[in-house]
């Protein structure tokens, strides 16, 4: 596919809006949809995506965030509790990003949204609160988020996919609080991510800019759709988001595969070196 051929402006739009929908349908940051789609498009390698993501997750995040605290199903000291820990893990993922190769982290974590997925698929993981969260359970959600927050800034997505069982499961909300919740954890910390690849000359805000505002739309109608579906319904169609995007993950293959490594400042602006292929 001939990436410099393909429509930039009509192309973030409809991402945008996929990206939105799923945010607020699952309580994910929407960087599942970006990511992959923002490869396909020019000017942008792994680390222009990610970081552009991350910029778009925030807006997003925050409508979603909003729309359901509207619903009743926000916890704002639990959001805290995880979302806190996980804005320091991003901006530690954001630097790790720059130095170490990507596909080892993303093996990582597809290994981590299997293990997930599986846990919903079979009913593992509580539709319905588990009760008060013990303090045990409370530090390592902050643990927890915290490596949230570093695989968000690694591979630019929201970190939903492992704050909403977390919260299942050690904080004791039931899926609809959980997924409202992590809406509102996820914009610090992709806040900070997104500050911190802008340092690195990562960022293209006004793409980010143009995905943001694609996704109020699909924001508003996946907070419609997690207040209207049953909540066993959401943990089989969340398994089969997370199962996607495993299969999204293992098959994206790093930008500059095949190309010999050229000096740290001889780089264009999304990362990839200048040289010529090996």
């Amino acid at each position: 596919m001939d990436r410099a051929k393909l429509p930039r402006r009509p192309l973030l739009l409809v991402t945008g809006v996929l990206a939105g929908a799923f945010s607020g349908l699952f309580g994910i940051g929407g960087g599942t949809v970006m990511v992959p789609m923002l490869l396909l498009l020019p000017g942008f390698g792994e680390r222009r995506a990610t970081a552009t993501s991350l910029l778009a997750i925030v807006a997003m995040a925050a409508t979603g965030a909003g729309l359901q605290a509207l619903h009743g199903n926000l916890d704002v000291p639990a959001a805290l509790l995880v979302g806190l820990p996980a804005a320091v893990g991003a901006v530690a993922g954001t630097a790790v990003q720059q130095r170490v190769p990507a596909r080892a982290v993303t093996l990582a974590f597809a290994a981590v949204l299997t293990v997930v997925a599986a846990s919903l698929l079979l009913g593992l993981a509580p539709a319905e609160p588990t009760g008060a969260p013990t303090t045990a359970g409370m530090v390592a959600a902050a643990l927890i988020g915290v490596a949230a927050g570093a695989l968000s800034g690694l591979v630019g997505i929201g970190g939903g996919a492992i704050l909403v069982p977390v919260l299942v499961l050690l904080v004791g909300l039931d899926q609809v609080e959980a997924a409202a919740t992590s809406l509102l954890a996820i914009v610090p910390l992709s806040l900070a991510g997104a500050l911190n690849q802008r340092r690195y000359g990562n960022l293209d805000a006004g793409a980010a800019g143009l995905l943001g505002l694609a996704s109020l739309p699909g924001s508003a109608l996946g907070v419609t759709l997690a207040t209207a579906l049953p909540v066993r319904t959401l943990q089989l169609l969340f398994a089969a988001v997370l199962l996607l995007t495993v299969a999204r993950l293992l098959r994206r293959r790093p930008r500059g595969a095949g190309v010999a490594r050229a000096p740290a400042g001889n780089r264009l602006p999304d990362g990839r070196p200048t040289t010529r292929t090996a």
